[in-house]
């Protein structure tokens, strides 16, 4: 998988997404609506019952930005992901039984820096890999 996504082409990627999310806010901050950016309706939506947006945020900073250099799955590398998918599923189903509180917000964007540090990390495959094949099998690499 690093060969065809090497540390620069990845770099081009996020710097691209970042730069059409401010071409689009500069686009909806013209037209003719008040409060109709992106950063708006996100904060917005993120106070209703769309709360989890805060932790899915928190959960990419944390995979991006931070990660820690020892994985927890070793080479079950798609755990982490599944597990993600359970959580959002939960979120789901809570969306509409939940008021949400400004500290529940706090505790949801540190949970989920939390999850993407340590548990979601990008900074894992070269611990992972060698030559493209996994040399740690165990699900909580024991045998490190």
């Amino acid at each position: 998988m690093s060969e065809n996504f090497s540390p620069e082409v990845v770099w081009v990627i996020v710097q691209v997404c970042i730069g059409i999310i401010v071409l689009l806010n500069l686009i909806l901050n013209l037209n003719k609506y008040k409060n109709d950016t992106v950063n708006n309706r996100l904060s917005i939506w993120a106070t209703g019952k769309y709360f989890f947006i805060t932790f899915f945020w928190g959960v990419l900073g944390g995979h991006f930005f931070l990660g820690s250099a020892k994985p927890l799955f070793c080479c079950n590398w798609w755990l982490p992901v599944a597990l993600l998918v359970v959580i959002a599923g939960i979120l789901m189903l809570l969306r509409n039984k939940i008021k949400v509180k400004p500290y529940h917000q706090v505790i949801l964007i540190i949970c989920g820096l939390i999850y993407g540090h340590f548990v979601w990390s990008q900074r894992h495959e070269d611990t992972i890999f060698e030559n493209g094949t996994c040399q740690n099998t165990n699900i909580f690499c024991k045998n490190d």
